[in-house]
């Protein structure tokens, strides 16, 4: 009887262990996004709210994605790193950098029209924008 019951719990675990990397991705923009929010130095709202739109049409992709391939979007893996509220922008260059790494080492099918594509292009906007702030 325990052995049943085993087999099931490893096979949960499993299934959980290989979550997509674009849902990876979805939740380090989420978390990138919300540092962002927190940052109310009004010398870069400008910037600020740019990158915070890139990174909103990245997880909008991230998600087509995610739908495409059966996946829900809202059910995704926590962070990949931690961040530091005190240095909202080192924290949402480092998610969006994980975030890059997990999109580009995505599986991209055809179907998905260049999804793939479109999100690096937002997410090496976005970071390229709050380099310019840490400079």
């Amino acid at each position: 009887m325990a052995l049943p019951a085993i087999l099931l719990f490893a096979s949960a675990s499993t299934a959980h262990a290989e979550k997509p990397a674009y849902l990876h991705a979805i939740s380090d923009l989420r978390t990138a996004r919300e540092y962002l929010q927190q940052d109310t130095r009004p010398r870069y709202a400008e910037v600020r709210n740019n990158v915070i739109v890139e990174i909103g049409k990245a997880i909008d992709d991230m998600k087509r994605a995610a739908v495409d391939d059966g996946k829900n979007p809202n059910h995704t893996p926590p962070p990949q790193s931690e961040g530091d509220p005190r240095i909202p922008v080192r924290s949402a260059i480092k998610l969006l950098e994980e975030a890059r790494h997990d999109v580009e080492h995505g599986r991209d099918v055809p179907e998905n029209e260049g999804l793939q594509v479109r999100s690096l292009q937002h997410i090496d906007n976005a970071r390229h924008a709050l380099e310019e702030i840490v400079r």
